[in-house]
């Protein structure tokens, strides 16, 4: 079962960050990497390495009086060669009951799941999501470019047919670099037919058989899930096995158990929870602003995205949202020294206080914050999960 955490119902600490989709952005600067992938070719894979990730524009949502949190997130922004822009947040008060969606006038929604929805929307207009106390590793941008290539199993129709990689395999597992060459997309470097990559969580789990009967019972009209999964073996930013936990308290992830140390997974969502950092396409924004900015607030933010993921709102198209996670996440949520980070999920507690700590995330870019201002090669960078000796 995904852990949950508390702050993500608090609009008060939500920061968006927005991605717009309609087209690229230039070449920027490339990252100083470090990280030992197969080299990924192919223009539309190198404009992940610019200062937007391969979009147009990165948008975060802070509210004026978190100054600290902005602080934080635009040195990290500058430390990995990241242009972000900046839009107010929402506090929960100044949403009026007026403006909510029909099916919340007789739900108890806080004003903190209020703020939260609230913010969200006026992102989708737009089109992206990370909150403010995210991190990720330095050599993020590398990262990403792989998943690129990974995700287009899930996004990318194959040349003359409108099916996916992910539709027609009969294979359950592939490696990143089986994925063809001429999977070519036009509008992202991530494909051109999805609706949600989900690049920072705090659980999901793979799609199995059984998911796709259990869909079947409640929303009889979906398409199946896809069951593939995209490999990225002996991959050096994913922490060893033992290190593989939502949070000191939580239980080892069935990935580590599954998998072959130092192995990233990307997956269809199942199941997925928090909303650290995800994308949105456009014509996913479109949709998701159809169902939870005019008919649906029943619940968290990232609670009604993980159920639309999952395709559990029937829609008349009877096509099942396309949404492409990843194991271990890319994001993570950053618990900084003197925060009091409650987890509310079963053998939760509190993360010590006197350390600082991002979960999944090795080169750390919060922690090393100071080192990196300093200017320190990469061989000097506190690695926060270790090998095994």
């Amino acid at each position: 079962m995904p852990v949950l955490f508390g702050h993500r119902y608090l609009a008060l600490i939500v920061v968006v960050v927005l991605v717009v989709f309609w087209f690229f952005g230039p070449q920027g600067l490339q990252s100083d990497g470090g990280i030992h992938y197969p080299r990924v070719q192919g223009k539309a894979f190198s404009d992940v390495l610019n200062s937007t990730l391969g979009f147009q524009e990165i948008f975060v949502i802070n509210l004026p009086e978190r100054s600290d949190r902005r602080d934080a997130m635009t040195l990290a922004a500058t430390l990995t060669r990241l242009d972000v822009n900046w839009i107010d947040g929402i506090d929960g008060k100044d949403v009026p009951e007026r403006v909510l969606p029909g099916d919340s006038w007789d739900k108890k929604i806080s004003k903190g799941n209020k703020g939260s929805w609230r913010a969200h929307m006026n992102a989708l207009q737009r089109a992206l999501i990370l909150e403010d106390d995210a991190d990720w590793d330095i050599r993020l941008k590398e990262q990403m470019q792989v998943f690129a290539q990974a995700a287009r199993a899930f996004t990318q129709p194959a040349p003359r047919t409108r099916s996916t990689l992910a539709d027609t395999e009969n294979r359950s597992e592939l490696s990143v670099s089986q994925i063809p060459i001429n999977l070519r997309s036009r509008l992202t470097p991530y494909g051109d037919s999805w609706d949600v990559l989900w690049l920072g969580h705090c659980g999901t789990e793979f799609p199995s058989a059984s998911t796709i009967v259990a869909h079947k019972s409640k929303t009889p009209t979906m398409n199946r899930v896809p069951l593939l999964r995209v490999t990225i073996p002996s991959d050096v930013t994913v922490p060893d096995a033992k290190h593989l936990k939502a949070h000191p308290f939580a239980l080892q992830d069935s990935l580590a158990k599954e998998y072959a140390p130092h192995t990233r997974v990307v997956h269809a969502s199942d199941k997925t929870t928090c909303t650290q950092a995800y994308a949105v396409s456009q014509q996913g924004a479109r949709k998701l602003l159809y169902q939870f900015g005019l008919k649906t607030l029943t619940a968290g933010w990232d609670l009604m995205l993980g159920d639309w993921c999952d395709g559990l709102y029937p829609r008349e198209t009877g096509n099942r949202p396309v949404c492409v996670t990843v194991q271990p996440p890319l994001f993570s949520h950053h618990y900084g020294k003197g925060a009091a980070s409650d987890i509310t999920a079963p053998g939760g507690g509190f993360v010590n206080k006197d350390k600082e700590m991002t979960p999944y995330v090795r080169l750390s870019v919060r922690v090393n914050m100071e080192r990196l201002v300093q200017g320190v090669g990469m061989g000097d960078l506190v690695d926060q999960w270790e090998d095994a000796e």
